[in-house]
């Protein structure tokens, strides 16, 4: 509305502004304010049954809880284990359980399977791997220019059972990891194809044939008439001189080690004999232009194995003796360069020896060095089984390789925490390093996690399943394994759900009776929904509702019979007393009285009913009370709009009438002026 303008009669003494505010607050009044005032109500109106759908589908809520399927069911009850207080399985009972107490054993739980592949320097580099290899039976095949990443998207491109995944170790490294879909003991199968591309990504070691001794000569103990001459094999990334005639597995084990790569002899029963395999990390290959080299390979039965573990190895500087050559075992110690520099050694001085095994325990001794002493005297020092690494719970071995660097090996595959770690405190007692050392092969296990199956014992019946989740050991019941402890029962009982059916009428009961409240406040003469018969009608259909009869039971046909009684003033009350003693009785006529057939079921559609979207009553009032109210507000401002024009004509009307009288008044000074004038003339 326009701002009233002040304005007063100078000339005619009236106030005029006073009239005009007088008269449009006198329309007002009559037009826009009972529009203003049908807005409100309105807009409580609609408040109002916003609030009571909400109610309605709470109630709602209440009536799906009660005729869900079950209600009248059972419950079991899990206690956590007596010996580490550990839960070990939780258990939920289905309406088709049969009440009881049963004694469960979790042996084992499921797990899925894992397998890590070799590390590799640069994860989207060419892998320079052409062929084929199998995932579960699955073909893959790789080109040359495939990266680690591209060899992992190719897996699981192919939907073999598992998912491929690249797991970084810093900066570009990293390594392949496959993980089975499902837990089980199937597990996950990588078999090698053309190029050995199971061995050359690490899944699988190589193996020799058995042969009947670790430390006689190879051809030996192969039973070879005629062993092939010495050659050159490569073995993963390092090339050793392998000599069968002469030299066992045990000392070509040693040579792959010493050389920088990963290689062990393994024991195995065959027949009633111990029969023992060369068994090194990766593929094993013929070297070029070494002619003899495929058939020391072929002798000795390289292939495929299996996902055995890989020893950690750790590697010392390069060490070169007075002419700059690689040391070997008989070089003096006092001739000793490191990294091209003389390290200064005189007899006297002390070689520090320390590190970690395996386990992680540390080796703290050292070496005096003496007249005469060699490479060979420090490595037996290393290995020393009093007070070295050949000594405690986990053992390694050192060895010196082709290179001139000291290789210590894990006696142990797996996972290491193997260091090494050589300095010098000299007779002067200055210090000195022989450089530092580094990880050569880090230890892993290629089974980085086992598929295994869930094995249970219920009532001493055992039970294998491929899954934590069990529904087939007892009857109705689900059983989620979530630790094992074998030795340790757990009694299950599984019994009505007396608690849940409670609860759940409750729920019925106090959502039927928030809404009666809400009817109740409705009944007040300023009240919104004041003696509205849609509100009356929808509480009908709920009261209705509850007066349900399921003629089939035998006993409990109503709500009342089984403690829900509508008091004197409309409320619902429940007697939960007389609710337990008829769920006890006839727990069967109780989930009957309030499922499907049942209040459960006439409460829906009750509900669904008041509420359904664009025909219930609730929400047909809610858009009728939306469009009214936008009709409303459009005639309150063309209403106000008229108030305004009206103003600015009385306005424009009284302000004429006040220059008139102006005028008139100017008119009437000057006839009195003249008036004077002559009478003054006339004396």
């Amino acid at each position: 509305m326009t701002t009233p303008l002040n304005f007063g009669g100078l000339s005619s003494g009236v106030q005029w502004n006073d009239i005009v505010d007088t008269t449009i607050k006198a329309l007002e009044a009559r037009t826009v304010t009972p529009i203003t005032d049908r807005i409100t109500l309105r807009n409580k109106q609609k408040d109002a049954w916003t609030k009571l759908q909400s109610l309605v589908e709470t109630l709602n809520s209440a009536a799906l809880g009660v005729r869900r399927a079950g209600f009248g069911g059972y419950a079991a009850t899990v206690p956590t284990s007596a010996t580490s207080g550990r839960s070990l399985l939780t258990a939920a009972a289905s309406a088709s359980a049969t009440p009881g107490r049963y004694r469960v054993e979790v042996v084992q739980l499921a797990d899925t399977a894992k397998l890590s592949g070799a590390s590799v320097a640069d994860t989207s580099a060419a892998r320079n791997l052409a062929g084929t290899f199998s995932v579960n039976g699955v073909n893959i095949t790789l080109d040359a220019a495939d990266s680690l990443a591209g060899i992992r998207d190719k897996i699981n491109a192919a939907n073999a059972g598992v998912t491929a995944s690249v797991v970084s170790e810093g900066g570009t490294a990293g390594r392949l990891v496959l993980t089975a879909n499902t837990a089980g003991s199937t597990g996950i199968t990588v078999t090698d194809g053309t190029g050995a591309l199971g061995r050359e990504l690490g899944f699988l070691d190589s193996r020799s044939k058995p042969l009947s001794s670790a430390t006689v000569a190879a051809a030996a103990a192969l039973g070879l008439a005629v062993s092939p001459p010495p050659a050159t094999i490569r073995v993963g990334n390092v090339v050793i001189t392998a000599d069968l005639q002469n030299e066992s597995i045990a000392t070509i084990a040693a040579k792959i080690n010493a050389a920088g790569g990963s290689a062990s002899v393994e024991q195995e029963q065959y027949g009633d004999e111990t029969r023992y395999r060369l068994v090194t990390d990766g593929n094993v290959r013929a070297v070029d232009g070494d002619a003899n080299s495929q058939a020391v390979i072929d002798a000795l039965g390289m292939a495929a194995g299996a996902y055995g573990s890989i020893r950690q190895t750790v590697q010392s500087a390069a060490f070169t003796d007075g002419a700059d050559a690689a040391v070997t075992s008989a070089t003096s110690l006092t001739a000793l360069k490191v990294n091209g520099v003389s390290a200064g050694l005189a007899a006297g001085d002390a070689i520090n020896i320390r590190g970690t095994r395996g386990d992680g325990t540390a080796v703290t001794y050292g070496l005096v060095i003496q007249p005469g002493d060699t490479m060979q005297t420090l490595l037996d020092r290393i290995n020393d089984a009093t007070s070295g690494f050949g000594s405690g719970a986990r053992t390694a071995t050192a060895g010196l390789g082709p290179d001139g660097r000291i290789r210590l090996t894990d006696d142990t595959g797996g996972t290491s925490r193997l260091s090494l770690s050589l300095s010098v405190t000299k007779a002067d007692g200055s210090t000195a390093t022989l450089g530092t050392s580094s990880t050569a092969v880090a230890g892993r296990t290629r089974e980085a996690q086992q598929g295994r199956d869930a094995v249970i014992r219920v009532d001493g019946q055992e039970y294998t399943r491929t899954s934590n989740s069990i529904t087939d050991a007892i009857a109705g019941v689900t059983l989620t394994l979530q630790n094992s402890e074998p030795g340790t029962f757990i009694d299950v009982e599984v019994a009505r759900d007396e608690k849940g059916a409670v609860d759940a009428a409750k729920k019925l009961v106090d959502s039927y009776n928030a809404i009666k409240d809400f009817f109740d406040e409705q009944r007040v003469p300023d009240a919104p929904l004041y003696a509205d018969g849609s509100l009356r009608r929808v509480m009908n259909s709920f009261t209705d509702a509850l007066r349900t009869q399921v003629s089939g039971n035998g006993t409990y046909t109503s709500a009342t019979l089984a403690g829900l009684v509508l008091d004197r003033t409309g409320k619902l009350t429940f007697n939960e007393d007389t609710f337990k003693k008829a769920y006890s009785e006839k727990p069967a006529e109780i989930e009957a009285l309030f499922g499907i057939g049942g209040l459960g079921t006439a409460f829906v559609t009750a509900t669904d009913n008041a509420t359904r979207f664009g025909e219930g009553a609730i929400s047909v009032n809610i858009r009728n009370i939306i469009e009214n109210v936008a009709s409303l507000k459009d005639r309150e401002l063309l209403a106000t709009r008229r108030l305004d024009d009206r103003r600015l004509r009385l306005i424009e009307q009284y302000t004429r009438m006040e220059e008139a009288m102006s005028r008139l008044q100017s008119q009437s000074n000057s006839l009195i002026a003249s008036v004077q004038g002559l009478q003054g003339g006339q004396r």
